[in-house]
């Protein structure tokens, strides 16, 4: 009983002297809305975070998100257009983290950028601009550790290979789950 006491004090004490950095590996899926059918894919993300100001109640951080999708498809039903691509967002953006001392910290960003969309069928690509928004969840499991879960949101122009392009914008939803490491 004493020596675990003796680990929850200690927990405690290294959290009250938190971490500047993080730096954070995800996995989930994305779901893409738009003008086309999208299937599901996979998501991989990595996110760099330095934090900007410490407060009691919030910390206020920049992050350099880069996340990388792949095995997506895309059809259009009407024209019996089918194909596959991948897609990267680099995203950077302010994320605000609340109660980031205790042990669960829930987080909100928003970030701009770039997105580049790859036809994976005819070796096309396209650039197109992106909003980043989201929440997330940290729960600290170790001094040093966390499992993050987060939900982000890239609103993208429409990829332009190969498919008609409407003009509007695509919500890439992602659901990813993995470890932060804060130093």
């Amino acid at each position: 009983m004493k020596k675990l006491l003796i680990l929850i004090v200690a927990f405690f004490c290294t959290s009250a002297f938190a971490q500047s950095n993080e730096v954070a590996l995800t996995y989930g899926g994305q779901f893409v809305s738009g003008d086309y059918d999208f299937g599901k894919s996979g998501v991989l993300e990595g996110n760099l975070a330095h934090r900007l100001v410490k407060g009691g109640v919030a910390g206020l951080y920049v992050e350099l998100p880069l996340t990388w999708t792949f095995k997506n498809a895309r059809t259009d039903p009407a024209a019996a257009l089918h194909d596959h691509y991948t897609g990267l967002f680099f995203t950077p953006g302010l994320k605000v983290k609340l109660l980031p001392q205790l042990p669960i910290s829930p987080y909100g960003f928003v970030g701009v950028g770039l997105a580049h969309f790859h036809n994976t069928d005819t070796d096309q690509g396209s650039y197109e601009n992106v909003i980043d928004y989201g929440a997330g969840l940290d729960w600290s499991v170790l001094p040093l550790l966390s499992i993050r879960g987060e939900i982000r949101d890239f609103n993208s122009g429409v990829p332009r290979m190969g498919f008609p392009n409407p003009g509007s914008r695509q919500q890439n939803v992602m659901a990813t789950v993995g470890l932060a490491l804060h130093f």
